[in-house]
């Protein structure tokens, strides 16, 4: 039986533009080119992994209308859909930068509103107080890498602040002090750990916590393997 094989419809790559930044803010450069779409023939440019993967498969057109007759706008999962998209792919959107601006897209699957909402339905746990959360923060918005986070969560999984000038996660300089503080959230609340004449020192007090508790939050190492095995006795009751 003859079976009529279905046509590759991945953009077909017309230029290698080599590596450069997805916007002026972008702290990363990602490798892009120039593409034909496989279903209108319109050319447009890319992340070149985005359609290595599957997340991006064409110019656009083929959603052009859809999100206009979708009916779905009273949904509750309407507005984080929104949000989501936003962020990522409106250069005017105030969060743009730390999105969009830094490679985060938004796989081609979930740009239909009604897949999102689809998946969303079936894998939201029907508590308060969650929202979606991206299992890695390098990556973009998938079934593969989202989940439905509390905010104790997500302030685990989130990134250094670029604001953070210390180099350390937790660490800040406190110019009334005139020193360097360790502080970590935890829940709603901000606990301060204490303060150090260098941020290498806050730093350690920040890691020390974590580890003392068993917290899941991620740190900057800095303590030595030395000190480390000591935390160790300590805890063991040696």
């Amino acid at each position: 039986m003859n079976e009529e094989l279905e046509k590759d419809m991945t953009p077909l790559l017309i230029e290698d533009l080599g590596m450069r930044y997805a916007t002026e803010r972008s702290l990363r450069k990602y490798r892009y080119g120039l593409y034909e779409c496989q279903y209108c023939g319109k050319e447009f440019e890319a992340n070149s992994n985005n359609i290595k993967v599957g997340n991006i498969k064409g110019c656009g057109c083929q959603r052009k209308g859809i999100n206009k007759t979708h009916g779905l706008c009273n949904n509750k999962f309407y507005n984080t859909w929104r949000h989501m998209v936003g962020r990522c792919n409106n250069p005017k959107n105030k969060n743009y930068k730390d999105y969009g601006g830094r490679g985060i897209i938004v796989c081609e699957e979930w740009l239909d509103v009604r897949n999102f909402i689809a998946w969303a339905e079936a894998t939201h746990p029907n508590i308060e107080g969650v929202s979606l959360d991206r299992i890695d923060n390098d990556k973009g918005y998938s079934p593969e890498n989202c989940t439905w986070s509390d905010k104790t969560t997500q302030v685990i999984n989130q990134r250094m602040k670029k604001s953070n000038t210390s180099g350390y996660r937790g660490v800040s300089w406190h110019k009334a002090q005139n020193r360097w503080i360790a502080q970590i959230g935890i829940g709603n609340k901000l606990i301060y750990l204490g303060c150090a004449s260098t941020a290498l020192e806050a730093a350690k007090l920040y890691e020390t916590y974590v580890r003392e508790n068993g917290l899941e939050h991620n740190y900057t190492p800095s303590l030595s393997i030395e000190e480390i095995n000591i935390l160790n006795k300590i805890k063991e009751g040696k």
